[in-house]
Parts: C-alpha cells; structure tokens; sequence
C-alpha cells in the first residue's frame, strides 16, 4: 500500500533515510561551481527528513545582490506553494 503514496505535488514520497537524487545533484553541481571558484558566496534554507527547516550562509554575502536573489527565489517558492507552477 505505501508504495504508491505521492506528494502533493506528485512526486514519489521518499522513505526515511533515503536520499533525494534531484537535491544530490544540485548540491553536487553548486560545490563543483565552488571549487571552481565561480560561487564564491552562498546562502540557503534546508529541509531535513523531519520536517524542520534550517539556514546557513558563507563566503563573500555581502551587498544587495544576494537579498535580491533570495527575493527571486523567495517569488518562486510563493508561485510553486501557491499552485502557480
């Protein structure tokens, strides 16, 4: 029966411990960018298996560039939460 439980969005529900390929991937492509030295700032939010939320940030943040960005980003989660995309 719990084999076929979806999100809400569609997606297939994962198990605890499992982890997320498409979250892999993009934090596996940020840490390649670093090491490039082509991210030289970051900041973000995370969700954990149990639901709570955290952030962090580190390197070159400063200005307001970076709040712009998480102004966008902070659009994107609206719209998507919202039902828009």
């Amino acid at each position: 029966m719990a084999d076929n439980v979806v999100t809400l969005r569609g997606g297939r529900r994962l198990e605890n411990g499992e982890p997320n390929e498409s979250c892999v991937r993009e934090l596996e492509r940020l840490l390649d960018a670093a090491r490039a030295g082509e991210i030289t700032g970051v900041a973000g939010t995370y969700k954990h298996q149990n639901g709570i939320v955290s952030f962090s940030f580190a390197g070159a943040i400063g200005g307001f560039a970076m709040i712009g960005g998480l102004e966008g980003l902070k659009h994107e989660l609206l719209e998507r939460s919202l039902g828009g995309k």
